[in-house]
């Protein structure tokens, strides 16, 4: 086998591993969003009605919350997980995942959402300081989040000290 051929397989091969490695961080991101969930203090009037996430720019975080919400409620609540193109005209939502290809968008969706009960989650670390409640960020190889209980709390949301205590908080 000569080298450009060799070059060809390996290259290859590094972008099936970052297709791979990218799905599969779109499946934790998933699990993350679905334990905030649980993890945030709703309005006692919310649990009557669905648990709604909308998703931006991010379909395999969409698809990996569709199959939770299949399974998976948030106290009594069904979750409903629905797909924005852009930050304008979104329909109202408890929790919206601005993904990372997006996130140039989060001062016009911090704008939007303003007097809005929404939690607001980035898939680019550094977003709480422009108003996400979190967002993620990859430590090595390990997912983990930016949590400021300051924005969460702006929103008109409580935050469970136990959520606070597993991201890294940045108020």
């Amino acid at each position: 086998m000569n080298r450009v051929m060799k070059r060809a397989i390996v290259s290859i091969l590094l972008v099936v591993l970052g297709t791979v490695c990218y799905a599969q961080m779109a499946k934790f991101q998933a699990l993350y969003v679905y334990n905030f969930a649980k993890n945030i203090g709703w309005a006692a009037e919310d649990n009557n009605r669905d648990l709604v996430i909308t998703v931006i720019g991010d379909n395999d975080l969409v698809g990996e919350l569709s199959g939770l919400a299949k399974t998976k409620k948030v106290g009594n609540r069904t979750v409903v997980v629905k797909e924005a193109a852009t930050v304008n005209a979104l329909p109202k939502s408890d929790i919206i995942c601005l993904g990372e290809a997006k996130s140039g968008q989060i001062g016009t969706l911090v704008a939007n959402q303003s007097g809005n009960k929404t939690l607001i989650v980035s898939g680019k670390k550094g977003q709480c300081a422009s108003g996400a409640g979190i967002s993620f960020f990859a430590d090595g190889s390990k997912l983990n989040f930016e949590i400021s209980e300051k924005n969460i709390k702006e929103r008109g949301l409580n935050v469970l000290k136990k959520l606070l205590d597993l991201g890294v908080q940045v108020d």
